[in-house]
């Protein structure tokens, strides 16, 4: 279980916890932009599963679509197939989701499907099938107000909405999945020199520091022990976004070690805007 909560601390940097949604009413308009990143999922060295992201910015709404697959000794504990996309508006330093639906399948091929619909200041609406049973530790509707969807926390962190250029790390991503809210907090350690084993990027970066923090929907020990949670580490870079003013933060390699080695989620491919950036 706490490889579990690592992998899912780790998702929620790059991909979040993933969801799926459909698209605005109203045809976007204005400048565009796109990223898409795909990560490959590690413990101790062995290839977990791999989890890609696609995010298209217009003006100043988003859609964004993620995969997820887990693969390898993982699947004999927790086997996994989410399907997702989200799709909103960036505000002032912060994002308006609108639509999150999530699509699971397990590896008794038993189907979940979370669809969270937010409308104005008020607790998003869920729809869930099957329903999830009570378990004592609901999410109280106050607590669900002013928060993102998971894959609308990565697009938060991913286009720098609330961050400086000179502290892209400097940001709280407030998610709500239906179930649990939890916080991603990112505080900045150190500028710093990236080199990727792969050879993707080489350059200019930061060594950030994530924590996964959970507020309600957890049983109260989960909580308690959240100082105890293993330390996670991130590259993180910046690229120039085509939308005039925005920058994309990037991470590009993510780590924590565990009693199970260390476990990270490293960046395999990664394009800006039909680019791949340059080192």
């Amino acid at each position: 279980m706490r490889l579990r909560s690592a992998l899912l601390a780790l998702l929620a940097m790059p991909t979040a916890a993933l969801a799926a949604g459909g698209q605005s009413a109203d045809a976007p308009t204005g400048p565009a932009s796109q990223i898409t990143l795909a990560m490959t999922l590690y413990a101790g060295g062995v290839t977990l599963g791999k989890v890609d992201m696609d995010a298209t910015i217009r003006g100043n709404d988003y859609h964004v679509v993620s995969n997820l697959e887990t693969g390898g000794i993982v699947n004999a504990f927790w086997q996994a197939q989410i399907q997702a996309t989200s799709n909103g508006k960036i505000a002032d330093r912060t994002l308006k989701p609108a639509l999150y639906d999530s699509f699971d399948t397990n590896h008794a091929g038993k189907k979940q499907e979370v669809s969270l619909t937010w409308e104005g200041d008020a607790p998003p609406r869920m729809y869930a099938n099957p329903s999830f049973k009570a378990n004592g530790y609901e999410v109280k509707p106050d607590q669900q107000k002013n928060t993102v969807d998971p894959l609308s926390g990565v697009v938060l962190i991913t286009t720098g909405v609330g961050a400086s250029a000179d502290n892209p790390c400097g940001v709280v991503a407030p998610i709500f999945d239906g179930r649990r809210r939890y916080n991603i907090e990112l505080t900045k350690v150190k500028d710093t020199t990236i080199k990727m084993d792969n050879g993707l990027y080489k350059g200019k970066g930061f060594l950030c520091e994530m924590k996964y923090r959970q507020l309600a929907g957890f049983k109260p020990k989960i909580i308690k022990d959240n100082e105890s949670f293993p330390k996670i580490n991130a590259w993180v870079a910046t690229f120039p976004s085509a939308i005039p003013g925005r920058f994309y933060v990037v991470p590009l390699r993510v780590w924590a070690d565990t009693q199970y080695g260390v476990v990270a989620a490293v960046a395999t491919s990664l394009k800006v805007d039909g680019q791949t950036p340059k080192s």
